[in-house]
């Protein structure tokens, strides 16, 4: 199945002049950083892009990764980016239950947890109806300022060694 979001109809940018296919299960590095690994699908990768332009200049770093299809899922970028940075933040616009975000983090605190420097994070609207009210509707889908609080929060922190 395929599936677009119809608020990215209006998005412009650079088209090949010449045919292209994106590879099923090749993730996309749309930004390359050592602080935070932030992973997040389509209109979140952009507004992640936007939150990590905006951390640049309070010096936090951010690796945001668009892993383009969810299976498969190019687990092994997502694992050797965490491994880089010892951080997660997993952005999704879905439900927080039993959802895309929940799984990545599960597959990267089972596969990496050596390597994380901090707890993983997830970013998702609430655990609850999506509001009917435009209005509403912004203040559930998560933005690019809770993105950048999110970064924050895991960037700060630190995992306490056994003594």
């Amino acid at each position: 199945m395929f599936f677009e979001h119809k608020v990215l109809y209006g998005t412009e940018g650079e088209v090949p002049q010449e045919p292209y296919a994106i590879p099923f299960g090749e993730a996309n590095f749309v930004r390359e950083g050592d602080d935070v690994t932030v992973v997040a699908l389509g209109r979140m990768a952009l507004l992640s892009q936007q939150a990590a332009a905006e951390l640049d200049g309070e010096g936090i770093s951010c690796e945001v990764i668009d892993p383009r299809t969810t299976s498969p899922l190019d687990l092994e970028s997502i694992l050797e980016s965490v491994e880089h940075t010892g951080r997660l933040v997993m952005v999704d616009e879905a439900n927080p239950r039993c959802g895309f975000a929940a799984d990545v983090v599960a597959q990267v605190a089972q596969a990496a947890f050596d390597d994380l420097k901090a707890p993983p994070r997830m970013l998702t609207p609430p655990h609850s109806p999506v509001p009917f009210s435009p209005v509403l509707e912004d203040a559930y889908v998560p933005g690019p300022d809770q993105i950048a609080a999110a970064v924050r929060e895991v960037a700060g922190a630190t995992r306490a060694t056994p003594a």
